[in-house]
């Protein structure tokens, strides 16, 4: 039973292209406050992303800090010593300020920051500096589907090896972290099949009421916002190209989303143990991309890359010409004799 005085909080977590953003906005139908000062719609995601522009902005700053991309693409495991280098103290007391000031008159709010599970132990001393009752839900996707929908965005990461690695690192560090709070674990596909029995699944786990402006919102929400053609990839149950660290992963938290078992915590510890080990060769990872992305890449992911994060109303005469300025942007060769 959650404390009637103390402030609530429940933060969506998970890979991207796992629908975060779509689960975000299924939690705004049940009535919690996300805030008015939200990344716009963008080719990447045309219906929104739901972050906080402000929230976002000090999670990139984080990431940064702790020598992450903060693109989400970085696998490598984040030692004790980046964590005790980095200084997030001025982070900290930025987040919980602006905590207080935006949310501080709501019962209950919530949020959705892309690769906040990547570093949650940073966000849960903001949680702790406001006093906040955290709660979490874990979007996941199907491993092959996920790498599918990231390849209209960067090929780079498209590649399942890599896509898995991004998968595992989400996850896996700090999974014990997040089930030391209430939290649920919902799929994807199932959101798609089911919008309105998941929100109300989620509803049920929180004791959030359903009260008649709730079943409005959830009726806009299952009958506008989701809809068949939102999904553009959907695999079958079977493992195919997902690697078998991945593949785990994912059967073991699809469990929980089907409240099929209590727990997957000591299954999942043990893979934490695996990731964990294969910390030098994730840092290798980590260098090679970075050596490789410091050159120049390919007009066509420059072009992917740069119309993701366009508005939604972005017209052809817009985009010829960002192509065109690409084109200009790309380095010339000089030719020897």
């Amino acid at each position: 039973m959650p404390d009637q005085h103390r402030q609530r909080c429940i933060a969506v977590l998970g890979p991207g292209r796992c629908g975060t953003s779509t689960i975000a906005r299924g939690l705004i139908s049940l009535d919690i406050a996300f805030g008015h000062r939200l990344k716009p719609a963008a080719r990447k995601n045309p219906r929104g992303f739901f972050e906080d522009l402000d929230l976002l902005d000090i999670n990139y700053r984080a990431h940064e800090a702790l020598g992450l991309r903060r693109n989400g693409a970085s696998v490598g495991w984040i030692t004790q010593e980046s964590w005790e280098q980095a200084d997030l103290d001025p982070l900290v007391e930025r987040a919980a300020r602006l905590i207080r000031q935006r949310f501080g008159s709501a019962a209950i709010w919530g949020c959705k920051i892309g690769g906040m599970m990547r570093i949650l132990p940073f966000w849960e001393r903001v949680f702790a500096e406001t006093g906040q009752d955290v709660a979490y839900v874990l979007a996941i996707r199907h491993p092959a589907s996920v790498a599918r929908s990231r390849a209209k965005l960067d090929p780079h990461r498209a590649i399942q090896e890599k896509s898995d690695l991004e998968f595992a690192a989400q996850i896996l560090p700090f999974f014990a972290e997040m089930t030391r709070h209430p939290n649920i674990v919902v799929d994807y596909d199932r959101v798609m099949d089911d919008p309105d029995g998941e929100m109300r699944r989620i509803a049920d786990y929180f004791e959030l009421p359903i009260t008649p402006s709730v079943e409005t919102g959830l009726r806009a929400y299952a009958g506008e916002f989701v809809n068949a053609g939102f999904r553009h990839n959907q695999v079958d149950d079977q493992r195919g190209p997902v690697s078998l660290l991945t593949w785990r992963l994912y059967r073991a938290l699809l469990t929980l989303a089907h409240d099929q078992v209590v727990s997957a915590d000591a299954e999942i510890a043990e893979m934490r143990r695996e990731f964990a080990a294969m910390a030098p060769a994730l840092a290798l990872i980590d260098r090679l991309e970075g050596r490789l992305r410091g050159k120049w890449p390919s007009l066509g992911s420059m072009f992917l890359a740069a119309t993701s994060h366009l508005p939604t109303r972005t017209t052809l005469r817009d985009t010829v010409a960002l192509a065109g300025a690409l084109k200009r942007s790309q380095p010339r060769h000089e030719t020897r004799a």
